[in-house]
């Protein structure tokens, strides 16, 4: 628990100082370290990693998202891992972020190594927030041990349309309950907390209602979201539970006429509302929702000015190698 403070602390003075109270963007503030960005290779040999190594030694890269293919074994991911790290010239940790949620929604896997989760639906509906806490301290461990410092994960959606194709169609929310979502939410970050992994919860303002999927494309929710589905945001953020949030790429008329969420400074201020002053991702700004429908320059321009602090490019749907000096191109500053 003392590594995790410490290391959510050097984060949040790093990475969210330069954006608090931000009205507009402003490059004299805007911090380096913004983006998170994927990659393809397995070996840290890898000449695809070389430019990444100098966008690490630079301090261009708040951090570095795993997929599947990143990862073979844990004796690999480890080296990996450290040798990324060994690159970072920063006293801020770099975040070395996965999604391991459970259920579909898993890198770490069997044939790898690593134990396995049951999905949210599973979990919430077999057992005891106290069993689920002990089965995702297993998790946390494994990410711990190779050296993962975030689990973009718990999903706190609720799970208003189960057939929902993203969220309740594939079992990645607890329930429909906002009592019983905070309490396995709980379970998942107080297991993670134990070895020192932060968590993220997602995605904010609410994907539970969604009748599509926004890695596909333009998600609507206007005529399905409700505003329960802010309340586990709200309760987990008021009782001390939220140490990253992570926004939608879903679209609601009701709170914003003309952008989704990841891209509204009205939707992203009801974190404000909320008392939140924490970090806040975007969800993956190559997702279909905004890719499809915004350019690269408009994107990074509204995604900061939403408040958005760091800005995830995945590499998982096309592969751009120099996302941290576009970012900083567009919002007029220099690159080193």
């Amino acid at each position: 628990m003392k590594k995790l403070i410490i290391t959510a602390i050097l984060m949040l003075s790093a990475i969210y100082g330069a954006f608090a109270d931000m009205p507009a963007i402003d490059k004299n503030i805007v911090s380096k370290r913004m983006v998170m960005v994927g990659f393809h290779a397995t070996d840290y040999k890898d000449e695809e990693l070389k430019e990444l190594k100098q966008q690490i030694e630079n301090g261009l890269v708040a951090g570095v998202v795993f997929y599947g293919y990143n990862i073979e074994s844990r004796r690999q991911v480890k080296r990996l891992i450290a040798e990324l790290n060994s690159h970072n010239r920063s006293f801020v940790p770099l975040m070395m972020a996965v999604d391991e949620e459970g259920g579909r929604v898993q890198r770490l896997t069997v044939d790898k190594g690593f134990v396995e989760e049951p999905t949210a639906q599973y979990i919430a509906r077999h057992m005891t927030p106290d069993q689920a806490e002990k089965v995702y301290e297993l998790t946390a461990r494994d990410l711990a041990d190779v050296g993962f410092n975030v689990n973009f994960a718990p999903v706190i959606d609720l799970n208003i349309n189960p057939a929902s194709p993203i969220i309740g169609g594939i079992e990645r929310s607890y329930s429909s309950n906002v009592d019983t979502v905070v309490a396995y939410a709980k379970a998942f970050i107080n297991a993670h907390r134990k070895y020192g992994v932060i968590t993220c919860l997602k995605h904010f303002p609410g994907h539970g209602s969604s009748k599509k999927d926004s890695h596909q494309g333009f998600t609507d929710v206007t005529d399905t979201w409700n505003d329960i589905e802010l309340e586990p945001f709200q309760r987990l953020i008021s009782d001390g539970y939220a140490d990253m949030i992570m926004t939608a790429h879903v679209f609601n008329g009701g709170i914003d006429p003309d952008y989704p969420a990841t891209l509204s400074k009205k939707t992203i201020s009801l974190l404000q509302d909320m008392g939140y002053k924490g970090i806040i991702i975007s969800d993956d700004l190559q997702m279909g929702a905004i890719a499809d429908n915004y350019s690269f320059e408009d994107t990074v321009k509204l995604a900061v000015g939403a408040g958005n602090n760091i800005l995830l490019f995945s590499n998982y749907f096309f592969y751009e190698k120099r996302y941290p000096e576009k970012v900083r191109q567009v919002l007029g500053i220099q690159v080193n």
